[in-house]
């Protein structure tokens, strides 16, 4: 039976080799490293979103709607990168490259389904609570007082995205359908065919991904920051007129930082989600060329693109975030005075030394602030 999506048109020449020896050779510079490579990503950056979470639920920080939308796309991204881990043991580490088989267990390939349809679900999930936290701060620069400001609309936004992520996630798991291999006992996932009603959905559910899951979330990522760093240079502006030689130079210094790493965070989302977009509508055009010389060659390359976008909360927004940073060098202080207590209580010397968190401690509220500095504060997106 012929391939769902198969048609006429090609992407790529079959008769000529220039393409495919390009994609072939890309995937052999990474492919042979994409197992110890993703490894290490996922322990690394499930031990990183922890302690994002762990910081980002203390009282002083989640107190702001931003922050516990950002605590909430680290344990999606967190429960993805096990969910990865597994998978990458089970069907990469544990798997014969040599001898590879036929079919799976129907247990294991219960799980393989799952895999794709919670991992889709859930980094989309996660891609659509960056774009809140753009659009809250973007709203919280115009008018700092705004209301969606306020901690208990994170939870609404979450469960509407997650609503409606989960309700655009069935079409891909419909699509998929377990038979037997040719060994007895073993099973295989395989998509429709051309005869089938499931390949109207099949294709449908492929545009449906590349448009709504990734194409979407990146233009409204772009429009969200292009408005907050327009908002930033509005304020910049209005501030040098009213504001001391000095207290501009200090302004403009940190604006400028923040802008930079705006940027930089806009960037490093393009680079990893847009390519994405793009090869899922591709392969809504051209299916089977798609599926031959891209996703088969390419296919761990884009998952390590997922895994990069999932790591970089935890680098990038304590560059931003001021708050961020004294609230991990306050848990960072707390955890060694904890550690230090069992040696106090036999040790004169040490007891009389003051705790930690008091030789330490940071002010963490900013109830007094001026305005200037509050709109500054709010510039300080995680995107």
């Amino acid at each position: 039976m012929p391939e769902c999506g198969g048609s006429t048109s090609r992407l790529f020449d079959e008769n000529s080799e220039f393409h495919a020896r390009i994609i072939v050779a890309l995937q052999g510079a990474y492919g042979q490293m994409h197992q110890m490579v993703s490894f290490l990503l996922c322990v690394l950056g499930v031990m990183a979103n922890i302690l994002h979470i762990t910081i980002l639920t203390r009282p002083v920080m989640k107190r702001s709607a931003v922050n516990r939308l950002l605590a909430l796309m680290a344990v999606c991204d967190t429960i993805t990168m096990i969910d990865y881990l597994l998978y990458l043991i089970r069907f990469g580490i544990m798997v014969d490259p040599n001898d590879p088989p036929y079919g799976y267990p129907y247990v294991w390939i219960c799980y393989l389904i799952g895999h794709v349809v919670a991992s889709i679900a859930l980094h989309s999930i996660s891609l659509y609570l960056s774009v809140a936290t753009a659009f809250i701060r973007l709203m919280a620069i115009a008018r700092v007082q705004s209301t969606m400001m306020r901690p208990r609309i994170a939870w609404k936004i979450f469960v509407g995205i997650a609503t409606l992520m989960t309700l655009l996630i069935i079409p891909t798991f419909y699509v998929h359908q377990i038979v037997q291999s040719e060994m007895k006992g073993e099973y295989m996932v395989v998509l429709p065919q051309d005869d089938d009603i499931r390949c109207v959905i099949f294709i449908v559910n492929l545009w449906l991904t590349g448009i709504f899951f990734k194409v979407i979330p990146c233009i409204l990522l772009f429009a969200f920051t292009i408005g907050l760093l327009y908002k930033l240079h509005l304020n910049k502006i209005s501030h040098e007129k009213i504001a001391s030689k000095q207290s501009i130079q200090m302004r403009c210094a940190q604006s400028d930082r923040t802008t930079i790493l705006l940027i930089l965070l806009l960037a490093v989302f393009l680079i990893t989600e847009l390519p994405q977009g793009i090869l899922a509508l591709l392969n809504a055009l051209y299916t089977e060329d798609v599926n031959r010389y891209l996703y088969s060659h390419l296919g761990e390359f884009f998952d390590l693109l997922s895994l990069v976008n999932g790591c970089i909360c935890f680098i990038l927004y304590p560059c931003i975030s001021s708050q961020y940073r004294e609230t991990f060098s306050l848990l960072i202080a707390r955890l060694r005075s904890s550690s230090m207590t069992p040696y106090r209580q036999h040790s004169p010397q040490l007891s009389r030394l003051a705790p930690a968190s008091q030789c330490c401690s940071v002010e963490t509220d900013y109830p007094g602030q001026p305005s200037e500095n509050r709109l500054l504060e709010v510039s300080e997106v995680n995107l």
